[in-house]
C-alpha cells in the first residue's frame, strides 16, 4: 500500500476551508489533508509562506489557489526539497501586474470606506462563470466564505498583493512534479498567467477546465479532485504539455 503523503492546501483571497471541502474528503485516501490558516493571520506573502512552512512536517506536498498558489510557490522557493509536489490552481508567479495592481487599489479604497457588500458582489462576479452566477448555492458558500474572513482580513491580503514580488526568474529552480490548473474562463488570473506558470517549471503539466472561472475546486470539484490524486500518485504525466477538459 502507498504511504499517504501530507498535503496541505491554501485557500485564495477571500477564501476559506470551504473552497476545498470536495478535495478534503476525495483525497483522504491518498494524503493526509489539512488546511493552513495562515493566509488569514499575516500582512505579506513572505510571512504566510514562513508561518505554513514553520507548522508543517518534514516533507509535504502543497496546493493553492490564487493567492494561495502565489504563496505555495513561495514555499517552495524558501523550503526547497521539504516541498515534494505543488499544485497551483488559477494561480500567477507575479504579483506585479499593473492591471492587477489598479484593482486591488481600487478594491483597498473601497474597504477603507467600509463597502464590504459591494466588494463582495464585485468578487464573486470574477470568481465565477456565467452559469454558477446563477447557482445561488454557489452563491452562498462565496458569500459564507467572504463572511468568514471579513473585511479586516481582507484588506490585510490586499495589501500583502499589493506589496508581493515577481517569482518568474525562481520557476526554473523548481524541480517537483507541479500542477497547473486554471479555468477557460477566469477572468481575473486569465490562463497566460498559469501557462506562464508552467511553462517556467520542467516538470508541470497544465491543464485548462471548460465550464470554470476562478473557483476551480467549488467550480469543477470531480476533475479536480481526480486531477489532484494522478498528481499525487505519479499517474499523471509531468512533461510540460497542456491539455483542456
Amino acid at each position: 500500500m502507498m504511504e499517504k503523503v501530507n498535503l496541505v492546501f491554501v485557500p485564495g483571497l477571500l477564501c476559506t476551508d470551504v473552497l476545498w471541502r470536495r478535495q478534503l474528503e476525495t483525497l483522504a485516501d491518498v494524503a493526509d489533508v489539512r488546511v493552513t490558516q495562515q493566509h488569514l493571520r499575516h500582512g505579506s506573502c513572505d510571512e504566510m509562506a514562513d508561518a505554513i512552512l514553520a507548522e508543517c512536517p518534514p516533507n509535504f506536498a502543497i496546493a493553492g489557489s490564487s493567492m494561495g498558489g502565489y504563496v505555495a510557490l513561495l514555499v517552495k522557493i524558501k523550503g526547497g526539497a521539504r516541498v515534494t509536489h505543488i499544485c497551483l490552481v488559477g494561480s500567477t508567479a507575479n504579483l506585479n501586474l499593473e492591471q492587477q495592481y489598479e484593482r486591488r487599489q481600487m478594491l483597498l479604497e473601497q474597504a477603507d470606506r467600509g463597502n464590504f457588500e459591494e466588494i463582495k458582489e464585485q468578487m464573486v462576479r470574477v470568481f465565477l462563470n456565467a452559469d454558477n452566477l446563477n447557482n445561488a448555492t454557489m452563491k452562498n458558500l462565496v458569500d459564507t466564505m467572504a463572511e468568514t474572513v471579513g473585511l479586516d482580513c481582507f484588506t490585510r491580503q490586499l495589501k500583502a498583493l499589493i506589496h508581493g514580488g515577481d517569482l518568474r526568474r525562481e520557476l526554473q529552480k523548481i524541480d517537483c512534479p507541479t500542477l497547473v490548473l486554471c479555468g477557460e474562463e477566469d477572468r481575473l488570473l486569465p490562463v497566460e498567467l498559469s501557462r506562464e506558470i508552467s511553462r517556467g517549471i520542467r516538470q508541470s503539466k497544465l491543464v485548462t477546465l471548460k465550464g470554470a472561472a476562478h473557483l476551480l475546486p467549488m467550480e469543477r470539484p470531480d476533475t479536480v479532485s481526480e486531477l489532484m490524486q494522478q498528481w499525487l500518485t505519479g499517474t499523471l504525466p509531468m512533461d510540460g504539455t497542456e491539455l483542456t477538459i
